[in-house]
């Protein structure tokens, strides 16, 4: 299996971007719609919680970042961190020397990381914000190219609101799950096969498409959010040795596993572009691989069901 260096963060490539792009929804804010991201919230830092079952714990760090409250207030509105606990501290059972816990903080960098020194999973407020900001462009551009009537302006700013609220959300979960999965591989020693960053996304694939339509939308969404960093990046700038595949193989390969889990209701996913028939029609194998591998790696921590 791999092994993580002492001391060194897993990154996933995604976080490694930096926008170029100018911010774009003045419309939004002309039009006083605000969005999911941006409610009022304590300036209280909360503890840690206690470790749920399983030895998953959450915590959430001061946010000390321009509009990182917001950011903050958001994943503990909509429980993102405990959620991903939550869900695994039902489903396994982790020897007691095993806590992971899930973190939220400030880190003056846009990174979501798996320390292992620590045994913790960092979600920067900077990254969500990121993700957030890549979305909000995307609409605004999408916005530009149509003709909203005054009168479905309002109405429709307010759709495009929410749609960035829950996409964001859904990145933030894959995510989680992703980071999660390092740090298991990490401590139960777990024999993949396979670079780990694949194995890893699997993971989040694994345990998200199971969750019905909420979990598919969150796979969708990073599928959507890797194709987005990849029309930002130049060819050129592509490191084809970095232990990451490339954001548009990222974004092809979620999309395969979902059309995979259940082909005759994701004929759409088939886009001849990031999914190509071709490919479809390798998608249900891969996924049930995917399950298989995963389900072995977990069968001697599984809570009976």
């Amino acid at each position: 299996m791999l092994h993580h260096p002492a001391g060194v963060l897993r990154i996933p490539a995604r976080s490694t971007r930096r926008r170029a792009s100018v911010r774009t929804l003045a419309a939004l804010a002309a039009a006083g719609v605000v969005t999911g991201l941006i409610a009022g919230c304590s300036t209280q830092s909360q503890a840690a919680a206690p470790p749920t079952r399983g030895g998953l714990s959450t915590a959430y760090g001061p946010a000390k970042g321009v509009g990182q409250e917001r950011v903050r207030d958001f994943l503990r509105t909509r429980r993102l961190l405990e959620h991903v606990a939550g869900r695994l501290g039902d489903r396994l059972r982790l020897p007691p020397r095993v806590e992971i816990a899930l973190t939220g903080r400030s880190c003056g960098s846009s990174d979501v990381a798996y320390d292992p020194e620590k045994g913790r999973v960092e979600l920067c407020y900077e990254f969500v914000d990121e993700v957030r900001e890549l979305f909000e462009d995307e609409a605004a551009g999408s916005d530009a190219a149509g003709s909203v009537d005054a009168d479905a302006e309002g109405a429709s700013a307010a759709r495009v609101a929410d749609a960035v609220a829950d996409k964001t959300a859904g990145v933030v979960t894959e995510t989680l799950y992703h980071e999660v999965a390092h740090a298991l591989i990490d401590r139960l020693d777990l024999p993949i096969v396979g670079r780990e960053e694949d194995v890893a996304d699997q993971f989040a694939a694994f345990n998200l498409i199971p969750q019905g339509p909420a979990g598919r939308a969150a796979v969708l969404a990073a599928a959507e959010n890797y194709a987005l960093y990849a029309e930002e990046t130049d060819p050129r700038d592509i490191d084809f040795a970095d232990e990451h595949l490339p954001d548009a193989s990222r974004a092809a390969n979620y999309r395969c596993y979902v059309y995979g889990s259940a082909p005759r209701s994701h004929d759409d996913l088939v886009d001849g572009e990031l999914l190509t028939k071709a490919r479809a029609e390798l998608c249900e194998d891969e996924y049930a691989d995917l399950r298989r591998g995963w389900g072995e790696l977990l069968a001697p921590y599984e809570n009976a069901r």
